[in-house]
């Protein structure tokens, strides 16, 4: 993407893992909504962001049953969706989660997602996880909102 935060025209948003969960299960009670909110990044009004802790995240449950192309096939989906980035963890992340962690308590996954976001100019975070909701340093709202 490499746009800086100020010369962005769309908004950056970051996706927690559990998102994509409910995305790939088809959620009785988020899925419809999840839907329209990845359209938004697929139609490219969003830029999206998944932090790659995110991704061994939505890719243990199916490992855990054999099921390697499952597996497989959600990585493809984020690998391939529109307007959408994998971001890394380096060193930075690393520094940035465990201030956040200090700051609110937040478990380890949590904190170097958010990092990730934050770090790479992420305006808005998208999450099912209501810890969240005390982060001051960026937008958070839940699906249940």
């Amino acid at each position: 993407m490499g746009t800086t935060g100020a010369a962005r025209e769309r908004p950056l948003v970051l996706i927690d893992t559990c998102i994509w969960i409910y995305h790939f299960s088809g959620d009785a009670r988020f899925g419809n909504k999840v839907s329209r909110l990845l359209r938004r990044i697929e139609r490219g009004e969003w830029e999206g962001i998944v932090s790659e802790i995110s991704l061994l995240e939505i890719l243990v449950q199916p490992l855990r049953l054999g099921r390697q192309e499952v597996a497989d096939t959600y990585e493809l989906v984020l690998e391939r969706f529109p307007h959408l980035e994998i971001c890394g963890i380096g060193r930075e992340e690393t520094l940035s989660a465990a201030a956040l962690r200090a700051r609110y308590g937040l478990r380890t996954p949590d904190a170097l997602i958010l990092a990730t976001g934050l770090n790479r100019g992420a305006t808005l975070a998208l999450t099912q996880d209501h810890q969240w909701r005390r982060i001051r340093e960026i937008e958070v709202r839940t699906l249940d909102e």
